[in-house]
């Protein structure tokens, strides 16, 4: 009878693989739970928290749904200090 618990050890490149996609995953799912709290959306923290979509709903959270980015970027766009073009180029 064979033992069902038996199992092959991983090959390096599996593990690589593995420590690639984790890595991947928790820097996506630090930075989408960063900008939920600083949204004060409980909700979403507790979906990006219970979910596991590899980095996908963290992103889609960071760049479409958060607020705080959202407001980031209008405010760089109207920002006085941004740069603007001062000369224009003569031939």
């Amino acid at each position: 009878m064979s033992n069902w618990m038996e199992h092959k050890k991983p090959e390096p490149a599996q593990l690589a693989l593995i420590s690639l996609l984790a890595a991947w995953t928790l820097a996506w799912k630090g930075a989408s739970l960063w900008h939920a709290a600083k949204d004060d959306s409980k909700p979403w923290f507790a979906v990006l928290l219970l979910s596991n979509t590899m980095g996908l709903l963290d992103a889609l959270y960071i760049f479409r749904v958060s607020r705080t980015r959202r407001l980031a970027v209008e405010d760089a766009r109207r920002d006085d200090d941004y740069p603007q073009q001062t000369h224009s180029i003569e031939d």
